[in-house]
């Protein structure tokens, strides 16, 4: 069996972006689209452990040719979360988080002074390529 250089093979955290995605509402729901991406992460539910991963900013964009092409996503940045319930004593580890769960390295992870969602969650911007485009 030969291999094409051209495939490629998506990794854990492209999938579960593409995953994340397929579930949210469309962008013609600018509102209910970020509620969505605050509350869930690409860990998917069930995540045992503190940190997670949510999509923070996204560029969409129509698909050009036929109309129903869809649209397509990029991602902007991403805010890894630390949700341990209680304020963090220390900076949590975020690169290990994002080196360990998702073999991803951050050269620009930047801690924010501000909580992720209503008034929990210490957490770190990033950026991360990610693609999605939508069927329809």
């Amino acid at each position: 069996m030969s291999s094409h250089p051209e495939t490629k093979n998506p990794s854990a955290f492209e999938t579960a972006f593409v995953a994340l995605l397929r579930q949210a509402p469309g962008p013609i729901f600018p509102r209910a689209r970020q509620l969505y991406f605050r509350k869930y992460a690409l860990e998917g539910q069930g995540q045992d452990g503190p940190f997670r991963t949510h999509l923070l900013a996204e560029q969409v964009e129509e698909a050009n040719g036929l109309e129903g092409a869809g649209h397509l996503v990029r991602a902007v940045s991403f805010a890894v979360v630390y949700w341990d319930g209680t304020p963090a004593s220390s900076d949590p580890d975020f690169a290990g988080y994002l080196s360990e769960r998702w073999a991803l390295e951050a050269p620009d992870l930047t801690p924010e002074p501000e909580f992720w969602f209503r008034g929990e969650g210490h957490y770190a911007r990033f950026s991360a390529p990610a693609l999605y485009r939508s069927a329809s």
